[in-house]
């Protein structure tokens, strides 16, 4: 008799232990379940991924970085790196220099950008910035922005008429994060 009920016993606690790691699985599944519908509604209402071609923006960023932007409520400012909307072409990824009402000149000898009569100060840049097709100083329209990208020789920006000033309401978001490559992961500076 003492032999059936140590069985018996033993059973027991194996019963025990399953509905144990069942309920544990259960609860991890549900974490994880739960964290990513958060991560897609995030990544839906206030987070956006973008991806950078070609080399406008070196050295800051790099073809084929992959980066994580605010999209919601942000109002765009001075030195931020944003994605802007071109609708029928690939995004554009700039530095906004000029918010409206700014006065943004490019000395043409020197090669130096200076908005509302203050030198810029650019350690991000790669080298001097050309004016391009800017005939002086230019104002910055309500509603838009003077955006370029870091590496001024290359870059197609607002000192082209192409580009021009962009609309505020183009600009999908801030680029705040970089996931890729990993040897680069962290906030865009």
């Amino acid at each position: 008799m003492h032999g059936l009920h140590e069985k018996r016993k033993t059973v027991g606690t194996a019963r025990s232990h399953t509905t144990g790691f069942a309920a544990t699985l259960y609860d991890y599944v549900g974490a994880i379940v739960a964290a990513m519908v958060l991560l897609v509604l995030l990544f839906t209402f206030v987070f956006r991924a973008a991806g950078v071609l070609g080399d406008s923006m070196q050295p800051t960023l790099q073809d084929g970085d992959r980066l994580v932007l605010f999209s919601h409520f942000y109002t765009p400012a001075r030195g931020d790196v944003v994605v802007i909307n071109r609708y029928t072409e690939e995004p554009l990824i700039k530095r906004v220099i000029g918010v409206a009402g700014d006065r943004v000149h490019i000395d043409k000898t020197t090669g130096l950008v200076y908005v509302n009569g203050e030198r810029l100060s650019e350690p991000y840049i790669s080298g001097l910035t050309p004016p391009r097709e800017m005939a002086g100083e230019v104002t910055v329209p309500e509603g838009c922005l003077f955006v370029m990208g870091d590496n001024r020789s290359i870059s197609k920006d607002s000192r082209f008429r192409e580009i021009g000033m962009v609309k505020v309401s183009d600009v999908v978001g801030q680029a705040i994060f970089r996931l890729w490559p990993f040897k680069k992961f962290g906030l865009i500076g």
